[in-house]
């Protein structure tokens, strides 16, 4: 009759020390379903540690020699067949790579594109070398615009490039220019009243007639056609 509670008070604590053998991650009586239970309680050794999402980021940690079956899937089998690849497509990139740089090299040694046109015979000699000075001595220029009407506006500006028509690439452009814009205006007309015998009677109409405003702007950089310029002409330094 004694024997009975004794062994009551020990069951309790058998259970309670295979409970934390299956929670121990050293033991190997560790039981993995148990310790991911949310209830567990187990505190993994390295709470920190970086997880291995993959089973090639796993394979580090077995031993060198260590073979995963006959399929060929072998750590050492995998890595020679990724590295003849990854060689022969690293061998494409390198040649790519050289060819490309040549040919940079080479599109740099080329003269400009606005070089070759402020050098052409065009540009040497008749009214288009003023533009060639101006831009070899970086002046600014003061080009007259017109549009449809006559003249648009007046713009300074330094001279990037142009060609023999003379079409011409701006920058650091200062334009003052005209807009022609509808507005209405009010007119009064004085009648006279043949009701009350010689008297006036006042009428205002309202009109809308054009007007022109006049505005201001800077531009980074402009093309401007060769039909839409009147003049071109180096203001004098000061001006």
């Amino acid at each position: 009759m004694d024997a009975r509670p004794d062994d009551a008070s020990r069951a309790p604590r058998a259970s309670t020390s295979a409970s934390a053998s299956a929670l121990d991650f050293y033991s190997p009586d560790f039981d993995p379903a148990l310790a991911l239970r949310k209830d567990s309680g187990a505190v993994p050794p390295r709470p920190r540690a970086r997880a291995l999402d993959t089973v090639r980021q796993c394979r580090r940690l077995l031993p060198s020699g260590a073979d995963e079956g006959e399929g060929g899937l072998g750590r050492g089998g995998a890595r020679a067949t990724r590295d003849a690849t990854s060689f022969a497509a690293q061998a494409r990139a390198k040649q790519r790579a050289e060819k490309f740089t040549k040919q940079g090299e080479k599109f740099a040694q080329r003269e400009r594109v606005c070089d070759v046109l402020a050098n052409s015979k065009h540009a040497r000699d008749g009214p288009l070398r003023v533009l060639r000075d101006a831009r070899e001595r970086r002046e600014r220029v003061k080009i007259v615009t017109r549009h449809a009407r006559g003249v648009r506006g007046v713009a300074t500006a330094y001279v990037e490039a142009f060609d023999k028509f003379s079409n011409m690439i701006l920058t650091d452009v200062e334009e003052t220019y005209s807009v022609r814009v509808m507005r209405e205006v009010e007119k009064e007309r004085t009648l006279p009243s043949e009701i009350d015998g010689g008297a006036t009677t006042t009428e205002t109409k309202t009109r809308i007639l054009p007007k022109l405003d006049v505005r201001t702007r800077r531009i980074q950089q402009v093309f401007v056609r060769g039909e839409q310029i009147v003049s071109v002409s180096i203001p004098p330094s000061g001006a």
